[in-house]
């Protein structure tokens, strides 16, 4: 007796069982169904962004072999690609088309190129920074001294990766300005910095001797 009302409630259990799997069944595949969109959809994100950095490559190099037969609309397609943020070939595109420019003798338009990927990049960015350097530095004997200032002064920030250099040309800018004075408190603060580079260093004493500062090491 005590067997059968043993194996009455394994029935019944199993049933009972049985019942739930076939009642939440539906929950099973629709968990099933969702992995499979997901893996789906990270394969297609992930083939479509290897296919966003072929493309990419592509035009750049496209770009950069057009500048040997047609310059001008060599630097439209470069600068294109410089103005977009999250194109990662961008970057290089807007120091081939200031390349490009100066290639051309025309320090302006290089000047142009490299302050619109500045732009692009944002001042926070390192390669945004780089970029606002080399823009300064191409335009430093030629460019507006109000309009210099202003793009070194963004760079000398404290423990900056561009300080030091910015500040050298600063005191550049500030003398072809006419303003020697405050070149050389420029060039007196620079010197003043532990651990100056020794090149930057003797450039800046030469200067501020040329300025009549006399000398002065750290």
């Amino acid at each position: 007796m005590t067997d059968i009302i043993r194996d009455i409630d394994e029935e019944m259990r199993r049933d009972a069982l049985l019942s739930r799997v076939r009642r939440y069944a539906w929950v099973f595949v629709l968990l099933v169904v969702v992995v499979m969109i997901a893996v789906a959809a990270i394969y297609f994100w992930q083939d479509r962004q290897a296919r966003l950095v072929r493309d990419s490559a592509t035009e750049l190099s496209a770009a950069i072999t057009l500048g040997e037969t047609d310059a001008a609309a060599a630097k439209a397609q470069l600068d294109a690609l410089a103005a977009d943020p999250n194109n990662g070939n961008g970057i290089i595109a807007g120091f081939e088309s200031a390349e490009l420019s100066l290639r051309e003798g025309d320090p302006a338009a290089a000047a142009a190129s490299l302050d619109a990927l500045a732009q692009a990049r944002g001042q926070d960015d390192p390669y945004g920074q780089a970029a606002t350097l080399f823009a300064i530095y191409t335009d430093l004997n030629t460019g507006d001294p109000a309009a210099l200032l202003a793009k070194i002064d963004a760079l000398i920030t404290e423990g900056g990766a561009f300080t030091e250099l910015a500040m050298d040309m600063k005191a550049q800018v500030l003398v072809r300005d006419g303003k020697t004075d405050d070149a050389l408190a420029v060039l007196d603060a620079l010197l003043a910095r532990e651990d100056l580079d020794r090149e930057l260093q003797a450039r800046a004493e030469i200067l501020r001797t040329g300025l009549g500062g006399g000398s002065q090491s750290n």
